[in-house]
């Protein structure tokens, strides 16, 4: 319902643009300037917002009748809890250079199911998707969070209309930030979410092999504790809709609360087994089988339930398994049973993680790093504890079990080496995703500047020549008009192999934008002529595509050229802005031939 319901609004931004509507300006009441002198804005306090208490309103709806906006002051007021309705941000940006700036919209809480953002110009009305249930296919940007990019032509100013629709809590906290900022960013944050989950992988892993060796129940459940906590923990992140589940849709959200319940299932299991309450505390064992037999029902009405209630209930199982735990624990610590204390600390931290993960997402807590990952650093940190309770107890196994001692260590090892080529997989595919462009695997604008950065730096070193060449495709609109996104994007991967087949191994292949593509060759002699490149890259672009539904279509070509030497000054902004001129020159000289040519015809 939410796909058809946001897909219906892109639709009406694509029909009010191509109507020519005329865009309201002026109701938001704070207007953000923005300078390229800051490398970011939080967007809550120039943002306002609308609760849609009839969620099949449409953008349309908007322009022709305003609701009555409400002004948010601080990020807290867009920490709204679970809400039913559907919310709308409207904000108002300009930008404050003389010059056209780039900039990334970016919702801080990856949890969001459906985001669209409108931007609404003097021109017409631009559409973006994203969210956690959108397929990565669809999205704006291939992102673990919802993030879209904003381009502003000098002093320009836009209105951005957000509709925001999630199953669960609505935190809604987003900003503008130049994209050379969000990548640094987002290297950060991958490192340490690489980190996190390589911990958890690694100790359900480790905890899995040893009750292969040992036979102890105690190990699998462990295990299993962290299974169902790393899948929900991966979805709730972004991390496993954007890389593993993204066809979910909206059971992804469903996925978040079927993890954690059958991890707090698995955590009372653990527990029993951890501090062997039926022989040290047989009433504690008896209140616990009756909560794991309470679990087993939320696993089951968390695939029954409507999304909302499963996620509520998700947050207060979550919280009563904690609690419960918790008491338990600290009973058995009284009664002296054996690592009872290290268990109660490590469980308080959990709990602590827990609650704060409930209550911002009830909207009793506000929203800030702690609260947003609380739950990541108080699991870490418990998983951690609980791992050094566990080794004891593995100690003391094996003493009893010296003779399979060998045995264990080799798997160990062996385990031990798989995690590692994991991780490094793992990082480089993370590295891949951060300089690729998902579509057509050409270098993406980061992965350009980084090797124009290198090969800029070569030609200065050995006075060589170098080109950049700027390919903007002509007649490709049509295409996806006619025929349709899908088949658009498959001409872009056929146009972008073509590129990659006439480019030699030392040239560097990216697209730049949504039709546009660049070539930096590198070495290029002195002497020689660029003419028969261009030849023949326009020869091969032009060449007829065949389309999987059997219609054959092809496109045009206008190449722009810059050069320089290694004597020369020259930056990728410079070679781009000299390809950019002389592009648009070559569009004019074929625009004014074929009107001529026309004109001679008729």
């Amino acid at each position: 319902m939410h796909f058809r319901r946001l897909t219906a609004d892109v639709y009406t931004g694509l029909l009010l643009l191509l109507a020519g509507c005329w865009v309201p300006w002026a109701h938001a009441t704070t207007l953000l300037s923005a300078s390229p002198n800051q490398a970011s804005y939080s967007l809550a306090p120039y943002s306002e917002l609308w609760h849609a208490t009839d969620q099949s309103i449409m953008l349309e709806n908007f322009l022709s009748h305003p609701p009555d906006f409400k002004h948010a002051h601080h990020e807290e007021d867009l920490n709204l809890g679970y809400t039913r309705h559907d919310v709308w941000l409207r904000t108002q940006v300009r930008n404050d250079s003389p010059e056209t700036q780039r900039w990334m919209v970016q919702f801080e809480y990856p949890f969001l199911d459906y985001v669209t953002l409108y931007t609404l110009r003097q021109q017409g009305i631009e559409a973006q998707r994203s969210g956690s249930a959108v397929p990565v296919e669809q999205r704006a940007l291939a992102h673990r969070q919802a993030v879209f990019s904003l381009e502003l032509a000098a002093h320009e100013r836009v209105t951005l209309y957000t509709h925001v629709a999630a199953s669960g809590s609505k935190m809604l906290n987003y900003k503008l930030i130049t994209p050379e900022a969000f990548y640094t960013q987002n290297d950060r944050y991958n490192f340490w979410l690489a980190t996190y989950f390589g911990m958890l992988l690694a100790m359900g892993l480790y905890n899995l092999l040893l009750f292969f060796g040992l036979k102890e129940r105690v190990f699998l459940h462990y295990s299993l504790f962290v299974g169902g906590f790393a899948v929900a923990i991966l979805t709730f992140n972004g991390i496993g809709t954007l890389m593993f589940w993204s066809f979910l849709g909206d059971n992804t959200a469903r996925l978040v609360a079927l993890g954690f319940t059958f991890a707090s299932t698995m955590a009372t299991l653990f527990s029993q087994s951890f501090l062997n309450t039926k022989t040290y505390c047989p009433r504690w064992h008896n209140v616990l089988s009756i909560f794991r037999s309470y679990c087993w029902l939320t696993v089951i009405a968390t695939l029954l339930l409507p999304i909302p209630s499963a996620l509520h209930l998700m947050d207060v199982t979550g919280c009563m398994a904690a609690l419960l735990l918790l008491l338990c624990g600290s009973y058995c610590s009284l009664q002296r049973v054996p690592s009872a204390r290290l268990f109660v600390f490590a469980w308080s931290l959990f709990l602590l993680g827990t609650g704060v993960f409930a209550l911002r997402n009830l909207s009793l807590l506000p929203a800030n790093f702690i609260t947003l990952h609380g739950l990541q650093i108080g699991s870490a940190l418990e998983m951690l504890l609980l791992s050094f309770a566990l080794a004891s107890r593995f100690n003391k196994l094996k003493r009893q079990k010296e003779r399979t001692q060998s045995t264990m260590l080799a798997a160990l090892q062996k385990q031990e080496n798989l995690l590692e080529r994991k991780v490094a997989a793992r990082t480089k595919a993370l590295e891949h995703l951060a300089n690729h462009d998902v579509l057509t695997s050409l270098l993406n604008r980061h992965g350009l500047m980084r090797s124009a950065e290198g090969a800029l730096q070569r030609n200065r070193q050995h006075g060589h020549r170098l080109a950049l060449l700027m390919l903007d495709l002509d007649r490709f609109k049509p295409i996806n008009d006619n025929y349709g996104h899908e088949a658009g994007d498959f001409v872009l991967q056929k146009i972008a192999k073509r590129i990659v087949h006439l480019a030699r191994t030392t040239d560097h292949c990216a697209r730049f934008g949504g039709d546009e593509f660049i070539i930096i060759m590198e070495n290029i002699g002195t002497g020689d002529t660029l003419a028969p490149i261009l030849a023949r890259i326009d020869q091969a672009i032009c060449s007829p595509i065949d389309l999987p539904g059997g219609e054959q279509v092809s496109v045009n070509v206008s190449i722009g050229v810059s050069t320089c030497h290694g004597a020369d000054e020259a930056t990728l902004e410079s070679l781009l802005s000299e390809a950019d001129s002389d592009m648009y020159a070559v569009k004019s000289s074929q625009a004014a031939a074929y009107y001529r040519y026309g004109s001679a015809r008729s």
